[in-house]
């Protein structure tokens, strides 16, 4: 597998990833660090959850010794946008087996996905229009190129944490109070992205007014639980307003 044509030109797809790997995953590690986390837990945590926005999201109910059911419930709902990704890319390897496919979703990524998508997409309009005379490559063609983008993606990340780590340690005291605005600053870099239109920005400030009162009732479920409904509700409500504008403009 690692030697086939698929999986180097998979490889070499994956280096603008690698570019923004490096500085990402060794913020994380650095701010790990200052969280209290040690070198194997930052390594495990990078190999099993391999998901920046959710090993960002932990860290402070981790360090401040929230319960381990909400420290999962934080990471889990930051991962489920794998799913639609994951059922995205499925077409792409047909005939590949169940247990292979099933090992393969953990290198998954944002990055990883958009990649592979879009060069997938690419092959299928090109045998489509007939611009190559090549036909569409296989489902196990399609699985080496997805991971050449996926494993040496993940690699970088899980070096680059451990990296961090390392940095850290040279950090001078009193630096990591500095390191505290890595997580707010990540997270806002992530809105900056989805702030198009009225929904967003409705959304995220009603869930931030929403979990202040919540966290004063419960100070450990409060705020992620009203927070959680505000956002459930503006989605859904921006999604019922989504259909009435199609189904009115199908009847025009």
């Amino acid at each position: 597998m690692f030697a086939s044509a698929r999986f180097r030109q998979g490889v070499k797809a994956a280096i603008p990833i690698w570019v923004a790997f490096v500085p990402s995953s060794v913020a994380w590690g650095i701010a790990a660090q200052a969280h209290g986390l040690r070198l194997d837990e930052i390594i495990l945590m990078s190999a099993w959850v391999y998901s920046g926005p959710a090993q960002f999201a932990v860290l402070e109910p981790l360090s401040a010794g929230k319960s381990t059911l909400q420290v999962l419930v934080a990471g889990f709902l930051m991962n489920l946008r794998f799913l639609p990704m994951n059922a995205a890319l499925v077409p792409y390897f047909r005939g590949v087996p169940r247990a292979k496919r099933i090992v393969s979703c953990h290198v998954v990524s944002a990055s990883s996905f958009i990649i592979s998508y879009l060069h997938f997409q690419k092959e299928r309009e090109a045998v489509a229009e007939n611009i190559t005379r090549h036909p569409e490559p296989d489902g196990d063609a399609n699985l080496y190129f997805f991971l050449g983008v996926g494993v040496t993606s993940f690699l970088v990340w899980v070096v680059g944490t451990g990296v961090g780590y390392g940095v850290a340690l040279g950090m001078p005291h009193g630096f990591d109070e500095a390191l505290k605005f890595i997580l707010p600053g990540y997270f806002a870099g992530l809105l900056v992205v989805e702030m198009r239109g009225w929904a967003m920005p409705v959304i995220c400030l009603g869930s931030l007014l929403a979990a202040i009162p919540g966290a004063l009732i419960d100070p450990g479920w409060g705020w992620l639980t009203t927070a959680m409904i505000v956002a459930t509700a503006g989605w859904g409500l921006e999604q019922w307003m989504l259909r009435g504008s199609r189904s009115s403009s199908s009847w025009a």
